[in-house]
């Protein structure tokens, strides 16, 4: 018979040399590197309602209205823009509602409301 390539002593050798360490090291230290990769530092989540709600679709509106309160349950903190139209929509003043009865413990450090006035166009 003829061969081609690496012979099957070579091939035993490389597996050998590297698979059995590798197999050794993520027995002892697979939790370790598992714990420090899911501790890594991640950029903050941020949910836009006026973009991640649908304007337009009324069935599409309401079901993410009924999912807002899961996604403040889950919030660490809040930022509203305040305008003159903010608390005249209900699912807005739901919003601030469900964020402050959900987060009972220092609410006013949690909800930052900043004032949203649009410059003067000429």
């Amino acid at each position: 018979t003829v061969e081609v390539g690496w012979s099957p002593y070579r091939r035993g050798f490389v597996c050998k040399a590297l698979c059995v360490p590798l197999f050794f090291l993520s027995l002892f230290f697979g939790r370790t590197l598992v714990g420090a990769a899911r501790r890594a530092p991640r950029g903050p989540f941020v949910f836009l309602d006026k973009t991640c709600i649908h304007q337009v679709d009324e069935d599409l509106k309401r079901e993410g209205i009924d999912k807002l309160g899961a996604f403040i349950f889950h919030s660490k903190s809040m930022i509203a823009l305040y305008s003159d139209v903010y608390l005249k929509r209900l699912w807005t003043a739901y919003e601030v509602a469900s964020f402050l009865a959900l987060h009972p413990g220092s609410r006013i450090s949690r909800l930052k409301v900043i004032p949203f006035v649009m410059p003067a166009t000429i």
